[in-house]
């Protein structure tokens, strides 16, 4: 069973709508920046993990592009239908990737991947652009409950970083 973590500690990546926005912002800039080095090894699975760059960077599409959605729809005046409040599977202490978000065996193409990758960054950065605190409209986050569109953006800000931190760690470390 999984534990909730206190989403209060997702403060830390943006006091404030423009502030998470901007955090954001410097981790898409940062991770794309790193991203742009790996063209070795880019579909290899790297040291102490399963997936490859490309793995890794279509994951994070996936993640935005439903995210992005999501929090269109918290910032609308369309009714919030309630959805199951399944607490996320941890492996090794490891967050696991919801099915629906886990990449191709093959993950992005190392040729196309700037593209797709601008095109995603495009789209959530404009639903970014009108995140603000959304009390009372909120949808449920398998590791930390219940997220307003402003938590849900302080989120996505921390799951880019985490991608990036492991891809550098394992950049670090070799194959």
């Amino acid at each position: 069973m999984t534990t909730l973590q206190d989403p209060a500690g997702l403060r830390a990546l943006g006091a404030t709508p423009d502030e998470a926005r901007a955090r954001l912002s410097k981790e898409l800039d940062r991770l794309e920046a790193h991203l742009r080095t790996r063209q070795a090894d880019w579909s290899r699975a790297q040291p102490g993990r399963d997936w490859s760059p490309a793995q890794d960077a279509e994951h994070i599409v996936l993640i935005d592009g439903s995210i992005a959605r999501l929090l269109a729809l918290l910032l609308s005046d369309r009714e919030l239908t309630p959805t199951a409040q399944v607490p996320g599977v941890l492996k090794d202490g490891k967050r696991q990737a919801p099915p629906f978000t886990v990449p191709s065996a093959e993950g992005l193409a190392w040729d196309s991947w700037e593209t797709r990758w601008a095109e995603h960054r495009a789209a959530l950065e404009s639903v970014a652009a009108r995140v603000r605190e959304t009390p009372g409209r909120t949808m449920w986050h398998p590791f930390f409950g219940e997220l307003d569109a402003l938590d849900w953006l302080r989120m996505l800000a921390g799951h880019v970083r985490g991608h990036r931190v492991a891809l550098e760690q394992s950049a670090a470390a070799g194959v």
